[in-house]
């Protein structure tokens, strides 16, 4: 019997999460949008949750968060956009964590009674993009917020600009999150 040689990451088929406006300039492009996630003009301490996605019956083990971001007015440095996630083992509307719509189009957040803070408690917390002092409408990109391991079959992303009193621009052109599956591969 032969054993394995080594152990690889092949980078899978990126889920990009964008509004049907997005048509990314060059290298701001986070690849072909797949679901929705409105995240136009997100003021300051709100949130936005994106439609429903299918990891699908195969979850990769460890999936890498992205974001291309651009503000409305110039942020203070450190500024956050805050992403949580939630999971659910159906495609449907019911079931969903932290009172997440789980539907098919992006939507305003405010969790269970409209209790953001806590609501955003009962997600999984994924990381943070951190702003620098830009020009307003200067994209920001950060291809690795994170990596994570999904807990079920479908999720819901939410965004929470955690800025004092700056929104995101107000179109969505080049505003993007993907999260892209690394998938391992034993190599004989």
């Amino acid at each position: 019997m032969v054993l394995p040689d080594s152990a690889k990451f092949i980078i899978g088929t990126p889920i990009v999460l964008a509004d049907s406006t997005y048509s990314p300039t060059g290298t701001n492009s986070l690849g072909t949008r797949t679901d929705d996630l409105d995240l136009t003009n997100i003021t300051a301490g709100t949130a936005e949750q994106s439609a429903r996605f299918d990891f699908t019956a195969n979850i990769d083990v460890e999936y890498v968060l992205a974001a291309c971001l651009e503000w409305g007015t110039a942020p203070a440095a450190g500024e956050t956009v805050d992403f949580h996630i939630g999971y659910n083992n159906a495609d449907n509307t019911t079931g969903w964590p932290g009172g997440l719509a789980g539907g098919e189009v992006s939507a305003d957040y405010a969790g269970y009674s409209s209790n953001l803070t806590d609501s955003l408690k009962q997600l999984d917390f994924l990381g943070s993009m951190v702003a620098t002092v830009q020009l307003s409408g200067t994209p920001q990109i950060d291809t690795s917020i994170s990596t994570f391991t999904p807990r079920d079959r479908y999720g819901v992303l939410v965004a929470h600009n955690q800025s004092a009193a700056d929104p995101l621009v107000d179109h969505a052109v080049q505003q993007a999150v993907r999260i892209t599956p690394l998938t391992m591969q034993i190599q004989d």
